[in-house]
């Protein structure tokens, strides 16, 4: 049998739903500032609030909320492709980032977590896996602990 930790649901389906929501939204507020950053000596990005600016409404709006859509979507696909999905079993630890999967099968002497990073030694004192991770502690605690894998609360020591 096998844990597998990943983030909520409710996190994975609202990342879909929520940040092209919040990137239309926020196309609202770039289109409602266009003409005062159009009247800035310097701005990045300038000539795009220009040709907001000059659009004719209804499309003014609807081009800020469109490309605050798609913005949003994009981002939410940035974050569904660096999210990392740890699948821990007796015999193996699977970590799958986006289109790449790691089997490790090795012996391992410690699992932690190093700030934002996940990370596996070997017995022999190599560390074969260190990944960026935002998943839980108490959870990956948990799932590595149950298959028998020493689970350390803070980094060893450097001998």
């Amino acid at each position: 049998m096998e844990t597998t930790v990943d983030e909520p649901p409710w996190l994975r389906t609202g990342s879909w739903i929520g940040c092209p929501l919040v990137g239309g939204a926020l196309g609202v507020g770039v289109w409602a500032i266009a003409a005062w950053v159009t009247d800035l000596p310097a701005f990045p990005f300038q000539g795009v609030f220009k040709v907001l600016t000059k659009l004719p409404q209804p499309w003014a709006t609807l081009a800020a909320v469109a490309g605050g859509l798609v913005l949003g979507f994009v981002f939410a696909v940035i974050w569904a492709h660096d999210r990392l999905v740890v699948t821990v079993a007796p015999d193996r630890v699977t970590l799958v980032r986006g289109e790449k999967t790691r089997r490790i099968e090795a012996e391992l002497d410690a699992v932690y977590l190093d700030g934002k990073e996940l990370v596996l030694h070997t017995a022999d004192g190599r560390e074969i896996a260190r990944e960026k991770t935002d998943l839980g502690g108490p959870e990956l605690a948990r799932a590595f602990a149950e298959h028998g894998y020493p689970w350390r609360d803070e980094p060893p020591v450097e001998r």
